[in-house]
C-alpha cells in the first residue's frame, strides 16, 4: 500500500467538518498527484523497529494520516501465482473529511494484471467517525495497461 494526494489540494479548513471535496478523482491527471513509496515488504514501518507477522488476504495499518483527499493504492499478489501473474491493484479516493476514518473493503477477487478505481467509496458517518465499507463483488477493472493512472501504480 502507499498513500497518494493530489497536488492542489482544499484547503482543510475545520478538521471535525464532514465535508466533501471539490476534486474530481475521476479525472486527476498523473502530474496532479504526488505519492510516498510502498511500505516496505507491503508492511508499514513500526516506530518501534518490530516486524509484524505478514497477513494473508488482510491489510492492517493504523497510522495519523488525516484521509481527506488522500489516494490509497494497494498492491496485491497472490500467494499461489506470485511468481506467474503480474499483481492487481485497488486505489481509492476519499472524498470525506473525517478526524477518524474506518476503511473495510470486502469481497475482493483476485484479477491478475487488472485495476479497480473507486472515487466514491461507500461511507457513513458513524459517532466520532466515518466509516468506509466498501463491497467490490459488483465493481468493474480495468487492465492495468490501459489505466490512465498506470504510472502511479508503477512508481516504487
Amino acid at each position: 500500500m502507499k498513500i497518494c494526494e493530489p497536488v492542489k489540494k482544499s484547503e482543510t479548513g475545520n478538521w471535525f467538518s464532514h465535508d466533501t471535496s471539490m476534486i474530481n478523482f475521476d479525472s486527476l491527471r498523473l502530474q496532479g498527484i504526488k505519492c510516498g513509496k510502498y511500505f516496505v515488504d507491503d508492511m508499514p514501518e513500526l516506530i518501534s523497529g518490530e516486524v509484524e507477522e505478514p497477513l494473508i488476504n488482510k491489510l492492517k495499518f493504523s497510522n495519523q494520516v488525516f484521509a481527506w483527499e488522500k489516494l490509497f493504492v494497494f498492491r496485491i499478489t497472490s500467494p499461489y501465482t506470485r511468481a506467474w501473474s503480474p499483481p492487481m491493484y485497488i486505489v481509492v479516493a476519499m472524498p470525506y473529511k473525517s478526524f477518524r476514518t474506518i476503511v473495510d473493503l470486502t469481497d475482493i477477487e483476485f484479477k491478475a494484471g487488472q485495476v479497480i478505481f473507486v472515487s466514491k467509496p461507500e461511507a457513513v458517518y458513524g459517532k466520532g467517525f466515518l466509516a468506509v465499507r466498501q463491497s467490490f463483488k459488483t465493481l468493474a477493472s480495468v487492465a492495468v495497461k490501459t489505466f490512465r493512472l498506470k504510472k502511479l501504480l508503477e512508481q516504487k
